[in-house]
């Protein structure tokens, strides 16, 4: 175990304020706490204070390096090498803190690629019901166009059109339109209950 003193304290902690982590010698901080020991034990007022100010410096260098050693078990994680100059139980922190890092990467990557798939999955859903929504072409032409007339309903709905609409199909598969705003007409139900909930016509009749 080499000698310590509190000069070999102060200038750990000094070297330790550069970006890189620093050799410490070996056995490092199981001869500080020796040191520590001993210089108790003398209860002298020098001793004391360098106990008291020691212990400030040895907390001090301890926060720097596992700073430092956080970082690069993120910078490992990315693919650089895992630093130098690591103590035996700095070794064990390090290599826990990559092994959470990736368990804790993997599974975000299965979760962002799981709700990817269910984005995906809406997209084509949303896709699906605007190319309902579009009156087919060649239906449009083959179908004769139903001329709605503001008349007595009978087992249907009489709405008020709010908005200009150009020719569609319905529900019944039936092309409708093109209608103006203010055009009063009859409609079955499923139409006028489409255009009532898309907030282009109005209920007059039911």
């Amino acid at each position: 175990m080499e000698l310590i003193t509190y000069e070999t304290i102060r200038s750990a902690q000094r070297a330790e304020k550069d970006e890189i982590l620093q050799k410490l010698p070996d056995n490092f901080f199981e001869s500080v706490k020796e040191w520590f020991i001993n210089k108790e034990k003398m209860k002298d007022i020098t001793s004391l204070l360098e106990v008291e100010n020691g212990n400030k410096l040895v907390e001090d260098l301890i926060n720097r390096r596992q700073k430092k050693i956080v970082l690069a078990a993120l910078r490992t994680i990315r693919g650089e090498l895992p630093p130098p100059n690591l103590t035996d139980e700095e070794r064990k922190f390090f290599d826990q803190i990559v092994k959470n890092l990736k368990a804790f990467k993997n599974n975000m990557n299965e979760k962002f690629k799981g709700y990817g798939k269910i984005v995906e999955e809406k997209i084509e859903e949303a896709k699906k019901t605007i190319e309902q929504m579009k009156p087919p072409e060649t239906m449009a032409k083959k179908e004769e166009m139903v001329e709605i007339k503001p008349i007595k309903p009978n087992g249907k709905n009489m709405v008020k059109i709010l908005k200009d609409l150009p020719r569609f199909v319905g529900p019944d598969l039936k092309s409708y339109g093109p209608l103006k705003s203010g055009d009063i007409i009859t409609l079955s139900k499923d139409v006028s209950k489409l255009l009532i909930n898309r907030k282009v016509a109005e209920n007059i009749l039911e």
